[in-house]
């Protein structure tokens, strides 16, 4: 039962001091960054799937490094559903509240991630033009 009274089963919740929309920023940009790594080296068919798991490793090690201390670094709702259900149920502490951080920031990102991704690894190249200025 201390997993309930003390770890609140590990619930993320923003850390004092962060307002909810700096909360579901900070989520929105560790969710970005982690979706395009996973775009960039698990989705895309023209990449070797030799080192994904190690990209996605660091990605995600870096992520919760960088905003564990200011949000908790969920990255994705199911990891504050079920601590926060948990405390729900076996009577720990009501973090509902904050649960529209960690689904509205980590939506926000993963979208935005993707469009950005299609956008720059379209086939559909613009024009470039090098030292002589000619078209290639």
């Amino acid at each position: 039962m201390q997993a309930v009274t003390v770890g609140g089963f590990g619930a993320t919740a923003p850390f004092e001091g962060i307002g909810y929309f700096q909360a579901i920023l900070v989520e929105a940009i560790g969710t970005f960054l982690l979706m395009l790594v996973i775009m960039g080296s698990a989705v895309d068919k023209r990449t070797t799937l030799s080192f994904t798991g190690v990209a996605i490793g660091f990605t995600v090690a870096g992520v919760i490094t960088t905003i564990g201390n200011i949000t908790g670094a969920s990255i994705n709702p199911a990891r504050t559903f079920e601590p926060y259900l948990g405390d729900l149920v076996l009577g720990g502490q009501n973090l509902w509240n904050y649960f529209p951080i960690y689904v509205i920031g980590p939506i926000l990102g993963a979208v935005i991630a993707a469009l950005v991704y299609d956008f720059i690894s379209s086939e559909e190249k613009l024009p470039y033009r090098g030292i002589t200025g000619e078209r290639e």
